[in-house]
């Protein structure tokens, strides 16, 4: 039996477990010791009251670390999951790290900065900020993109948007409104996170490094093409990534897998 090691793991396993972990943690607090869990609160979480944030800036960071309940963190990991999976059919774990955490730093001064405007006072605290921006990371760069969610085969990616977008619409009449301020900012931070990394140019798309489920590609992708023998592996691939971006990494066959992952 082989021995269990975190260092085996993947990015984003080690980014939801401690997500999950200080957020479990926090919640647990709230019914052994309401005072430090009090106290956690005000140094963690994000307010848009000048007075309590106190110039505390990493609460731009950590209040993504905390989750109002079980269900409100459970949902924001699964997306960050499948979200991961999407962005990595592109991009390296460089890339995923920037996206979410200055994607969630985005939203949070987004929410704090909108929040004085309209004199709005509370707190926010939650990973769906970071998580919007690593989804729209992805619908910029690819927005014809087709992914296979559960029940639904060769769906566009454009779809996922407009549902997002519609529900942060209608959080903004609920009593969620706060906190979907940072809803919105990490997507505005992911969809120009994804344009810049596209350059912003449709036809720049295959020239950016690409990521599977597998690793890297890229290396043979951006070499100068000397001989035929190049011309013709550079034409697979590109076939590859083709279908990829119209079917999403689980329509390749097992050949096709094989192959992308030999040109590492």
């Amino acid at each position: 039996m082989q021995k269990f090691d975190i260092k085996n793991l993947s990015i984003e396993i080690k980014l939801i477990i401690l997500l999950s972990v200080i957020s479990l943690f926090v919640m647990l607090m709230k019914f052994v010791d309401t005072g430090f869990y009090t106290t956690i609160i005000e140094q963690l979480a994000l307010f848009s009251d000048f007075k309590i944030f106190n110039f505390r800036i990493w609460q731009f960071v950590t209040y993504s670390f905390l989750h109002g309940d079980i269900m409100h963190l459970v949902f924001n990991m699964l997306m960050l999951y499948f979200f991961s999976q999407l962005f990595f059919t592109f991009f390296n774990e460089k890339q995923f790290l920037k996206a979410f955490f200055l994607g969630g730093i985005f939203a949070g001064v987004f929410y704090f900065v909108l929040s004085n405007i309209f004199d709005i006072n509370s707190y926010v605290g939650g990973a769906s900020g970071a998580v919007m921006a690593v989804f729209f990371t992805v619908f910029a760069y690819r927005p014809n993109m087709r992914v296979n969610v559960i029940i639904f085969q060769n769906l566009p990616i454009y779809y996922i948007a407009l549902i997002l977008i519609l529900l942060i619409i209608y959080q903004f009449f609920t009593s969620n409104s706060n906190g979907n301020l940072a809803h919105l900012g990490g997507s505005i931070f992911g969809f120009c996170y994804g344009k810049w990394l596209g350059g912003f140019s449709v036809s720049n798309l295959k020239k950016t490094k690409v990521k599977t489920n597998l690793r890297t590609v890229h290396n043979k992708i951006n070499q100068p093409k000397n001989n035929s023998a190049d011309n013709s592996v550079q034409k697979q691939i590109d076939v590859i990534l083709d279908k990829i971006s119209k079917s999403g990494y689980d329509s390749l066959t097992k050949e096709e897998k094989e192959f992308l992952f030999k040109q590492k």
